[in-house]
Parts: C-alpha cells; sequence; structure tokens
C-alpha cells in the first residue's frame, strides 16, 4: 500500500496522523510525506531555518518515512509565500505519485498554508489518489465549523511512536502541546473502546 501525506509544515504530519502512519508502516505499507512550507525564517525568535530543519531531520531518521520538501517561494524579508497558482500547482504535481491513500490538511483548518496546501494538492490528487482523507489536527481541529470525522483509527500500541516525533520539535511543541494532543487523541479513542485514536474525513474514493 502506498500512502502519501500532503502537510504544510514540518511537526504537521506527527500532530495529526503519525500514530496512523505508524500502525500502517508496521502493516508493510510505504509512506511519503510532502511538506510544501521548507524550513525558512520564523517569526519566533527561538526558531530558525536552521532548528527547523534539524528538528525535521531528526523526526524523519526516527520514523523512517520518505520526505520530499516543496521549496516555497519566499517574501522579501525571507518568510514563505505558499501560494495558490498554476505555477505552485505544476511544482507540486511533479512531486506527487499515485498512491492508494492520500492524507492532506482539512479545508476547515485557520492557517492559511494550511487551506493553500489544501486547495493546491486535492485536484492534483483526485487524479493519482485511490482515496483522499483530510487529517485533524490539534489545535486547529477545536475550531471546525462542523465535525465531519467518518474515520477513527487506533493508535494505542504507536502513541509512543508518536510522543517521541512530537518532541522532536522542542522549539515549539511543548509538553502542554504533548498534554492537548494527547487529550485529543485519547478523547476520540472513546469512539472505538480504545487508549488513543486519530480522527480522519473521507472525501474522495475513486470506485
Amino acid at each position: 500500500m502506498k500512502i502519501i501525506v500532503v502537510s504544510a509544515h514540518p511537526d504537521d504530519l506527527e500532530l495529526s496522523c503519525a500514530g496512523y502512519l505508524f500502525k500502517m508502516q508496521e502493516q508493510g505499507a510505504d509512506i511519503t510525506s510532502i511538506v510544501t512550507v521548507a524550513p525558512s525564517a520564523e517569526v519566533n525568535n527561538s526558531r530558525s531555518k536552521e532548528i527547523v530543519q534539524q528538528e525535521m531531520d531528526h523526526s524523519y531518521q526516527l520514523s523512517k518515512f520518505k520526505l520530499k520538501v516543496f521549496e516555497t517561494e519566499l517574501h522579501e524579508n525571507g518568510r514563505p509565500n505558499l501560494t495558490v497558482d498554476n505555477v505552485s500547482m505544476t511544482r507540486l504535481d511533479a512531486l506527487l505519485e499515485a498512491c492508494d491513500l492520500a492524507i492532506i490538511h482539512n479545508p476547515n483548518d485557520y492557517h492559511q498554508d494550511h487551506r493553500a496546501t489544501y486547495n493546491l494538492s486535492y485536484p492534483i490528487l483526485i487524479k493519482k489518489a485511490r482515496e483522499i482523507w483530510t487529517m485533524q489536527s490539534v489545535p486547529y481541529c477545536y475550531h471546525y465549523r462542523t465535525n465531519t470525522a467518518d474515520i477513527v483509527a487506533d493508535i494505542s500500541q504507536q502513541w509512543h511512536k508518536k510522543e517521541q516525533l512530537l518532541k522532536c520539535y522542542s522549539s515549539y511543541i511543548n509538553s502542554q502541546m504533548i498534554q492537548k494532543v494527547s487529550t485529543s487523541n485519547q478523547y476520540w479513542a472513546g469512539k472505538i473502546n480504545a487508549q488513543y485514536a486519530e480522527q480522519f474525513t473521507s472525501i474522495y474514493r475513486n470506485v
């Protein structure tokens, strides 16, 4: 099984669906992650392009997921400028392969890079993926207009691995954030009588 995740930032995959990916990897799935906003200058003084790059590299060394990074256009101030246009879509298309399952951002996410990533990737993936899911990511999912999740994946056996990846991003993800993710994953798990779970919404299936 081939799974592709298209997310905006280093750490988005880890926050949203790392547990499910580990579960599928253990079953032999081939996992590829595409990050659409490359490590770059940060507003947060505790983060820099170099720090984010090091944290991302550490996470992928642990997970063994394949990584492709979209070279985002930059503003004059060095900050990323991910735009939804023909040029960006063509460049992203070159990174995306045919797959059984694609996981992308939820269009309800309030972060502009998340929405741009969804708008760039979805039109491409309906031609390349057999099925497309949107992820639910803390804290963005707390503000969704409606909760349309129809897939709950038990990650009880994979939670520890997910937590290790989250800890790689120590310049941004602190213990309080990890606790929020843990609490959400435990809450969702109550739907299937498990300890930890991640939620997704199925938005496309090529039958």
